[in-house]
């Protein structure tokens, strides 16, 4: 998976916010029905893919597969776009 510089600066910002709360909180990358979601957590789930970036770690769920994870026009709203 790609990071795009739009979300890399939403993913930045969430992960400075929950560092805050507590340090050993990550971003966990998810889908839903609607889309990419992420959240939250202290460890990754089984599967989770687990990626460096940019002085980040985050926890990629497996069904969230390939592609360049971008935002749209919505405000801090992260998409998955194919590369």
């Amino acid at each position: 998976m790609e990071i795009s510089e739009a979300a890399t600066g939403v993913l930045e910002r969430a992960y400075d916010a929950a560092s805050r709360f507590n340090p050993d909180a990550k971003i966990r990358v998810y889908r839903r029905k609607d889309g990419i979601q992420t959240g939250f957590a202290d460890a990754p789930q089984d599967g989770d893919v687990v990626v460096e970036h940019e002085g980040m770690i985050l926890y990629v769920a497996a069904d969230v597969g390939e592609g360049l994870l971008d935002t749209t026009a919505q405000h801090d709203h992260l998409v998955l776009k194919p590369v």
